[in-house]
């Protein structure tokens, strides 16, 4: 095993249904088929992605639960130290697990559904991640991801324009509202090709341009 750490990357927003989960079941999943070794880290009491997982066919991924905000830094950077990627599915900023999950990352990816709930949510996220940096005396990257997103619809639009104005900065690709994509959660299967194959691995292309996803694996998972 390299002793090179891997890279930590933590899904977070405070609004409930904003596709956090799935954003990591979809990343999760082509990284691994990309050759990736891949850790989830369970930090959402529902454990949406822990029993999905259970039902997950595919190249391994190793997925761990870990709710508690004393133990959260530990067991990312601790699992960082045996795979490429650890990826941290959180609840909302109301929990403070989430809080420190956004603290220990490389990259802190918010999802955001075409609603303006969503939008104000995006910023109050993005604004706390900021925090969270200034506490820690470093920058930590952030970036917006658009889901069940439709470019061209006008509440999209809307919602873009209001990011735009608040200098928030996207990953260019975004994710279609597809039935593939809302299918996620209903198998353990991870669409690795066809439209929502190529846009999640246009989004991990951009981690990699971030420096949030090695170029290429590295790891031997313990």
């Amino acid at each position: 095993m390299e002793s090179e750490v891997g890279h930590i990357v933590t899904v977070a927003s405070g609004k409930g249904g904003c596709s956090k989960t799935s954003l990591v079941t979809l990343l999760s999943g082509n990284l691994a088929a990309a050759g990736y070794r891949v850790a989830v880290i369970d930090a959402d009491p529902n454990a949406s992605y822990h029993q999905w997982h259970q039902l997950y066919e595919g190249p391994e991924i190793n997925c761990f639960c870990e709710i508690r905000h004393e133990e959260i830094v530990d067991a990312a950077q601790g699992r960082a130290e045996s795979y490429d990627v650890v990826l941290i599915d959180t609840a909302g900023f109301g929990n403070t697990t989430a809080a420190f999950a956004a603290g220990t990352a490389d990259l802190v990816l918010i999802p955001i559904m075409p609603d303006r709930a969503s939008a104000v949510e995006a910023m109050r996220t993005a604004r706390q991640v900021q925090a969270f940096g200034k506490a820690g005396r470093r920058e930590i990257p952030f970036r917006i991801v658009r889901s069940r997103w439709n470019p061209r619809g006008l509440v999209e639009r809307a919602v873009g324009a209001d990011l735009t104005e608040a200098g928030l900065p996207l990953i260019e690709q975004h994710l279609s509202d597809l039935s593939d994509f809302g299918k996620l959660s209903l198998t353990g299967k991870v669409p690795t090709s066809g439209k929502v194959g190529e846009q999640a691995m246009g989004i991990i292309k951009e981690m990699i341009g971030l420096g949030a996803v090695p170029a290429a694996p590295a790891k031997v998972a313990a």
